[in-house]
């Protein structure tokens, strides 16, 4: 059965942009904080034929839909393989980046100019499918591919700020490029030491030797927009390590506070999470000295799905 595309295809224009922030405003009013699921045990989702994990704000949006395995493929590489989409299932849209060229006239001359442009596609799991070959479904949990020692991806880090333990409050300051913790001993369990030391590595990966996030190094104004957006990297960025390493993620769920505050901002501003989920994923990836090349998730793209473009 072919999925119904007749929404995609009648539209002229769809804001990816609005499409991405509205379910993550969705899941934050029905009291679900996507950043904050546990994925240790059904492994991080990734492609069922590439086996190439996806990344940032489409880790978070997949793995909210609690299936038994992360195992995800287009409804065309389901066809190639032999196999067909339940009755009834809908896909999860998946987002990335095209740059795109352009001609563009200024004063009277013609030039190229690229720019990037947000599209989708949608993809299905394997649990809503039928008829996948026996070799492509897994017999047991996937293991996690990442550090699983969290003084591992602490001493992995390169050009890694300096830990001092002076006094008992978590924070990091730019302008000398340090780390103070608190001592693991004053942490009621371990797992809460390594989250919060954690986020603040993700916010020293901000420094102008690093990533040189500007919400880092020009001191935003507590509560602003700039703060806020720092702050869910550091979170985002946080889940994502401890998640790596195997530890838990504490819950949320009753943090009013918290969600209170991430939706006004999402409400007013429709890119604020795909900018932060973007930049949390940098930041994860320096700290672990990853080399990991983007995804060409173009070549996943179903040839006969148009895709929506956004301008």
């Amino acid at each position: 059965m072919k999925p119904d595309n007749k929404t995609e295809q009648t539209e002229k224009s769809v804001d990816v942009y609005e499409l991405v922030t509205n379910r993550i405003i969705e899941l934050l009013e029905s009291n679900t904080v996507p950043w904050r699921k546990p994925w240790t045990e059904r492994g991080l989702p990734q492609n069922l034929i590439t086996k190439r994990p996806y990344r940032g704000i489409n880790l978070m949006m997949l793995n909210v839909l609690d299936f038994e395995h992360n195992l995800f493929l287009t409804f065309k590489q389901l066809k190639t393989i032999g196999g067909s989409v339940k009755k009834g299932e809908k896909g999860q849209f998946v987002v990335f980046t095209k740059m795109v060229e352009e001609e563009v006239e200024t004063n009277g001359k013609k030039e190229t100019k690229k720019r990037s442009m947000l599209r989708y596609y949608r993809v299905f799991n394997i649990g809503q499918c039928r008829d996948i070959p026996d070799a492509f479904i897994p017999n047991d949990k996937y293991e996690n591919t990442e550090i699983t020692d969290c003084t591992a991806v602490i001493d992995c880090m390169p050009n890694a700020p300096k830990i001092v333990f002076k006094k008992p409050d978590a924070f990091y300051v730019p302008s000398e490029d340090y780390i103070n913790m608190p001592k693991l001993k004053t942490f009621k369990e371990p797992d809460e030491y390594y989250g919060t030391l954690f986020h603040e590595l993700v916010h020293s990966t901000g420094h102008t030797s690093r990533l040189n996030r500007k919400e880092v190094m020009e001191n935003p104004k507590y509560g602003s927009e700039p703060y806020s957006l720092e702050e869910l990297v550091a979170e985002i960025g946080s889940c994502y390590l401890k998640s790596f390493t195997g530890l838990d993620i504490a819950d949320m769920s009753q943090n009013a506070a918290y969600i209170s505050s991430w939706l006004n901002v999402l409400k007013n501003d429709k890119r604020f999470i795909l900018k932060a989920s973007s930049r949390s994923q940098q930041a994860v990836e320096y700290i672990l000295n990853s080399k990991a090349v983007e995804e060409q998730e173009t070549e996943l793209v179903d040839t006969d799905t148009p895709s929506v473009e956004v301008f």
